[in-house]
């Protein structure tokens, strides 16, 4: 009975993480057809890494330096939203808008928990965290110098940019640091334990 109740909350996870990455490639449709090819793959944060995720969970990819930056995007990405969607509150969490930012809100609270989920066991080196900073900085560069970040609401962008930048150097370092901490957490054991069905 157990292992029938996992199952079904796996693919339950599985079938919400796909239909994240459909919505997300719906959400982006317009600036992924407007972007130049070499900067495609910096256009679809969320759904990008959501993506990866699954690749991870169906050890498609076994690589601990791939599953480290694949949760760091998870994190960042999760809680870049969450905080975008609240800067700009007046917009988002208007009347029009309430219902889909609320069900935007829980799913990136997901997302973030997922990614602290698929942090992987095995100590890294310096050179994983290095890369990791450097990619996401990469990343950061061409949202706000080349124009790959999402479209929102006017007024703010230096204070996201800002805070973007300074997230793509504390957070690779905070889940280096305390990766088995973090791993040890009930709700990411909870969770890592649902996506071990494979």
């Amino acid at each position: 009975m157990k292992g029938i109740f996992q199952s079904a909350l796996f693919w339950t996870a599985i079938l919400l993480n796909v239909f994240g990455i459909l919505v997300g490639a719906y959400v982006y449709a317009d600036q992924l057809a407007a972007a130049p090819l070499p900067l495609i793959l910096f256009v679809p944060d969320c759904p990008l890494y959501v993506f990866l995720t699954l690749l991870i969970i169906f050890r498609v990819i076994r690589n601990d330096i791939f599953s480290f930056i694949v949760s760091i995007g998870m994190v960042k990405y999760g809680l870049w939203t969450v905080f975008a969607l609240f800067f700009h509150y007046g917009y988002y969490f208007s009347p029009d808008m309430l219902s889909i930012s609320v069900i935007f809100v829980i799913g990136h609270i997901g997302m973030v928990l997922e990614g602290l989920a698929i942090l992987p066991k095995k100590r890294l080196g310096a050179m994983a965290l290095m890369l990791a900073v450097g990619w996401f900085l990469l990343s950061d560069f061409s949202d706000y110098f080349l124009g790959t970040v999402p479209t929102l609401p006017p007024g703010g962008l230096e204070t996201v940019r800002n805070l973007t930048f300074a997230s793509s150097i504390l957070l690779p370092l905070f889940l280096f640091s305390l990766k088995e901490k973090i791993r040890d957490l009930p709700v990411v054991r909870q969770i890592n334990w649902l996506l071990s069905r494979v």
